[in-house]
């Protein structure tokens, strides 16, 4: 982006912020007050950060270590004990669900099954267990290991079923060994199975996506999550990015590109329920993101609570020390004003695809003057419908909230992470 381009963006994030949120919201993290403690929480979410990987993808911004089985326990050790530290701050709170992502959780199993039967032991847990893996360690092991740990969603990062892009990506498998992994896993008796695929690849054709995702639903998918690429702003990680002849696609691509990808999904009984995914059957929708609360565990596991937001150090290191320790691995921290927590509510929902009317004036209350002219201009231009007691994005406004979400919510991440990446335990980050 040009400098002109910079100064108007961060021109139009202040207004927005301004009008949204208003004047009391603080814009940056800092360290957690000397004997920092979590909000009392009653229900909440879980995620379980495994960052171990085989191999570390070029386009890939999160948290992770080359693979090595010398690593594992300690791993696991540091994980049993920050499980144990949110225990004794919350106490037998009720886990809605369990997200587990990385890195490729699947290769460290068994050291799950450790941290999940911990789980089981502190907390109450009343929803479904979600795993993400690569094609590359899907074999009858872990399937079985998948089974006796009582996970039931899967999400496989295929990416394309076509060799060359994977290539392109630095994915070291050919498409048998994406199909190969789907099909024992769709074989495998889960409740629900995820393909993650990208689209707008250098080079790639609206057929060559189309016959991914058909592909992935012959294969017995039940449902499909597909990115743009680079959806991460990549000049300030660039360390990540060695495909260098790798960019970020034109807008006109994209937009043909999803436009095509909704068609192909009407036409084949695939319904939208996020920004990104379609699904098809009455299986239960999976989502990495979409959870009003959660606790996080492990290196760079964030924690949405109550009135703040909370990120662990990243340095893998950093983090097995300090729970050996038995103190908090929290490296950052931003505290939630009221509008802040209900725009981070209607955000999500708009990521859902679908505003229930009867939640919003419950949450909102008196308060909806702001949101309600919102609503009414997107719905003006085209971006939202009313539908039997929901408020829901139309193709055009899904396209335009993922550009929203690249433009903005990507930017902070992107701030945050790659100061958090370059210091274990950063004073002050400005987003």
């Amino acid at each position: 982006m040009s400098k002109c381009g910079n100064i108007f963006s961060q021109m139009a994030t202040r207004v927005i912020r301004r009008c949204l949120i208003g004047h009391d919201q603080q814009w940056h993290f800092d360290q957690p007050p000397q004997n920092w403690t979590p909000p009392s929480i009653k229900r909440t979410s879980l995620y379980l950060h495994v960052p171990f990987c085989r191999n570390c993808c070029p386009y890939c911004p999160y948290t992770k270590v080359t693979y090595d089985e010398m690593l594992v326990d300690p791993y696991t050790q540091a994980a049993l004990a920050e499980v144990n530290w949110w225990a004794d701050k919350i106490g037998n709170a009720e886990i809605t669900s369990i997200y587990i992502g990385g890195g490729t959780p699947t290769l460290a199993m068994d050291s799950i099954g450790k941290i999940l039967a911990s789980i089981h032991k502190k907390f109450r847990l009343t929803g479904d267990i979600c795993i993400e893996t690569n094609p590359n360690d899907v074999n009858y092991s872990t399937i079985q290991k998948l089974h006796n740990t009582g996970i039931s969603l899967i999400s496989l990062g295929v990416q394309s079923f076509c060799s060359g892009n994977l290539k392109i990506i630095g994915r070291n498998y050919d498409s048998t060994v994406a199909e190969h992994a789907l099909t024992l896993l769709v074989d495998g008796g889960f409740t629900s199975i995820n393909v993650d695929l990208m689209f707008a690849l250098p080079g790639q054709t609206i057929d060559d996506v189309t016959k991914d995702f058909t592909k992935a639903a012959e294969l017995g998918a039940s449902q499909i999550t597909a990115y743009p690429l680079f959806t991460f702003p990549y000049t300030s990680i660039g360390k990540y990015l060695d495909l260098t002849s790798v960019r970020m696609p034109e807008l006109k691509v994209r937009k043909s590109q999803y436009r095509a990808i909704t068609k192909w999904c009407m036409e084949n009984d695939f319904k939208r329920v996020s920004v990104w995914g379609f699904k098809r059957g009455a299986v239960p929708r999976y989502s990495s993101v979409t959870r009003d609360s959660y606790i996080g565990i492990g290196p760079g596991a964030g924690s949405h609570l109550p009135d703040e937001f909370v990120i662990n150090t990243f340095d893998f290191n950093s983090w097995v020390n300090v729970m050996r320790e038995k103190r908090t691995a929290v490296a950052l921290r931003m505290p939630f004003t009221l509008e802040m927590s209900k725009c981070g509510w209607l955000y999500w929902r708009f990521y859902d695809t679908r505003i229930p009317m009867d939640l919003f004036n419950t949450y909102f209350g008196k308060k909806t003057r702001k949101a309600q002219l919102l609503f009414k201009v997107l719905e003006l231009i085209g971006f939202v419908i009313h539908n039997e007691g929901y408020l829901e994005l139309t193709e055009l406004g899904a396209f335009w909230l993922h550009l929203v979400q690249n433009h903005f919510a990507l930017n902070y991440v992107n701030t945050l992470w790659t100061k958090a990446r370059r210091v274990p335990w950063p004073k002050k980050v400005n987003i």
